[in-house]
């Protein structure tokens, strides 16, 4: 069994930055976690990986053990941390896997640092004009949640956040079991690890907030004009979907996949949830492994 190595160290924006290392060959891969996650999310994917990959799985600010001395405004924010990450650890050329929200990050990072990415792998992504939060009247309607305070205000985010708060882990059980292991889960002892690294995020609603602002698309997706940056992600892309993701849909992935071009390689995974490193580790190691 890999010796995975939690380790930390200081960004020069004075914040803490947590990551889980696994030191193997010459080719470098950096793993960028979800909303609701961690590093440790990552500990079964470097397992399998080939002994040719030196893997870095980051804490974002504000979740697991990184520090969130200062709240993010956007994205971009943790796309800035990544930066300053790597440069501090001296990587100079890499993959970068994102998962969900991870991918947005990492979309993000690879239109502004191109240079630096040898290949770019979108597990599961939020979409190019970002994830929206909806709050649900008492029509059954679908209401858009448009500002900072409206997410803030909403029942189901209250809610979340309050079992963050008083540290509920069944309640984090249950919108995992429904919402992200739908298909699939993880033996129990790596799933209950998995819940005590998510009942260490302190970021919540910035988070939400950050994803519904998201917008590289080059169309206005109705809260933002979109920044186009999505026309600067040039490298080879992997765009690994379920069919059965309950968060973000197959036709979301098709429209990321279109709008990145012909560098970009969509692939739809049966049987699949939120959660490619559970339900399709397999094949997401093969797409890792294969040059």
């Amino acid at each position: 069994m890999k010796n995975i190595q939690l380790n930390q160290i200081e960004l020069p924006n004075n914040e803490m930055y947590s990551y889980r290392q696994y030191i193997g060959g010459e080719k470098v891969i950096v793993l960028v976690h979800g909303n609701l996650a961690s590093s440790k999310f990552y500990d079964e994917l470097i397992q399998e990986l080939p002994e040719e990959y030196t893997a870095y799985a980051i804490d974002m600010r504000g979740f697991g053990r990184s520090t969130y001395n200062r709240p993010i405004d956007t994205l971009r924010d943790f796309a800035g941390d990544l930066k300053l990450f790597v440069d501090q650890l001296k990587l100079k050329k890499f993959d970068l896997l994102g998962w969900s929200t991870g991918g947005a990050v990492s979309m993000l990072f690879c239109s502004n640092y191109e240079y630096m990415v040898n290949r770019l792998f979108l597990i599961d992504s939020a979409g190019i004009s970002g994830y929206h939060s909806y709050a649900v009247d008492d029509k059954g309607k679908k209401i858009l949640l448009k500002s900072r305070k409206e997410i803030q205000e909403d029942k189901t985010k209250i809610e979340l956040l309050e079992a963050l708060e008083r540290n509920d882990k069944e309640y984090y059980r249950n919108i995992w079991d429904t919402a992200i292991y739908n298909k699939n889960k993880p033996k129990p002892e790596v799933f209950e690890a998995q819940l005590e690294e998510s009942l260490l995020q302190r970021n919540l609603m910035d988070v939400y907030y950050g994803l519904t602002k998201f917008n590289i698309s080059n169309y206005y997706n109705g809260l933002s004009m979109g920044t186009g940056e999505v026309d600067r992600i040039n490298v080879p892309t992997i765009i690994l979907q379920g069919d059965s993701d309950l968060l973000i849909t197959v036709d979301e992935a098709k429209e990321m996949k279109e709008s990145i071009g012909d560098n970009a390689e969509l692939v739809i995974v049966k049987e699949c949830g939120h959660s490619p490193m559970v339900d399709a580790q397999e094949v997401l190691v093969r797409c890792i492994s294969e040059d």
